[in-house]
């Protein structure tokens, strides 16, 4: 019994290095982690999100000039055109969105493209354009 006693109470220090040794690995893993994180974002879905924001706005201003006159047809962007370009790649790397629309029958359709590289990037919104009258 007391040979057992004197073998544990030999290991106790070396517990104790372990646990500081697997804390240092484990606290230098996460710096790593958190530093590589900032450069593993995703570009493309804040794209999307700009480009979603893009149709929202000509949605909202093709329903204001639907209550002054009548529309139909191709229309031009008619919000911000400095909204149309994203450096969210970087200052260098301007990203161009175009907007292209038609109205037809009430309905509006538009569709947002911009690209990146070689891969060219879209999405396709429809909506009612509603009028509101007094």
């Amino acid at each position: 019994m007391s040979r057992i006693k004197s073998v544990l109470g030999n290991e106790r220090g070396f517990m104790l290095l372990n646990v500081v040794f697997l804390t240092v690995i484990t606290s230098l893993a996460a710096m790593i982690l958190m530093n590589a994180a900032p450069r593993a974002r995703n570009h493309q879905s804040t794209l999307r999100l700009t480009a979603i924001y893009l149709a929202n706005e000509q949605f909202a201003e093709l329903e204001s000039l639907a209550a002054r006159e009548d529309i139909s047809g191709s229309q031009p962007f008619l919000g911000n055109k400095d909204d149309l370009t994203s450096n969210n790649l970087g200052a260098n790397n301007p990203i161009e969105f175009k907007v292209t629309t038609t109205v037809s029958g009430g309905r509006a359709k538009v569709k947002v493209t911009w690209q990146v590289g070689d891969d060219e990037f879209k999405i396709e919104m429809e909506r009612t354009i509603g009028i509101v009258q007094e």
